[in-house]
């Protein structure tokens, strides 16, 4: 009894599950002294706002404070940046981009496709598998041989998936939100990636 080791180098499309906006709001620093961020005036706008859209409030995640002055210290009537983060479904989309991108004050900085590829990766693991055995059963035979066994299976994956930095031209002034045209943002915004599998399979062969 001998061993057979066959790799298998596969690569397969997957789905998005959902995507991860990374904002900034121009705020004012009234709201500061004891108040929730996720509270700011300008915050609970946006919040309601995409409600309409099925957005609800657990999507945004409010990720820091910037203060204008320079000086890191925060005054009554200063304004402020607020960073947060937004999730939606893929096919929420494009109309969150429209309302964005129609909103004052709202600065869209990166796109972040968000994946499942644990899961997916069972199904292009298993495809490998079977292409492994095909192979490893015509070269077996080449040789006089059949698999009688597997003495040891081992897999890797991993996926391509580059963020998305908005270009200037994705950020609205306060005129040009007031008409709201339909923006060209720059962007291919797939919503599937590459997710690549190695499969190494060791195979006994006998008579």
């Amino acid at each position: 009894m001998g061993i057979l080791r066959i790799a298998v180098e596969d690569t397969s499309r997957i789905e998005a599950t959902s995507a991860r906006l990374h904002l900034t709001i121009a705020g004012s620093s009234s709201f500061v002294g004891g108040t929730a961020l996720r509270k700011a005036a300008e915050v609970r706008e946006l919040v309601g706002l995409l409600a309409e859209q099925g957005v609800g409030e657990d999507a945004f995640e409010v990720v820091g404070l910037n203060a204008e002055n320079g000086s890191g210290i925060l005054v009554k009537s200063q304004r402020v940046a607020i960073s947060l983060t937004l999730t939606v479904l893929p096919e929420q989309l494009g109309a969150v981009l429209g309302t964005l991108t129609a909103r004052p004050g709202v600065r869209i900085d990166e796109l972040e496709w968000r994946y499942d590829e644990f899961e997916a990766s069972i199904t292009a693991a298993t495809a490998a598998m079977a292409k492994a055995r095909r192979k490893g059963e015509a070269l077996a035979a080449a040789a006089g041989q059949r698999i009688v066994g597997i003495a040891e299976i081992s897999d890797s994956w991993n996926r391509h998936a580059p963020r998305m930095v908005y270009a200037a031209a994705a950020t609205r002034s306060q005129s040009m939100a007031k008409a709201a045209p339909e923006m060209d943002l720059g962007l291919d915004l797939t919503s599937t990636t590459e997710l690549s599998v190695h499969l190494s399979v060791d195979f006994q062969i006998g008579d």
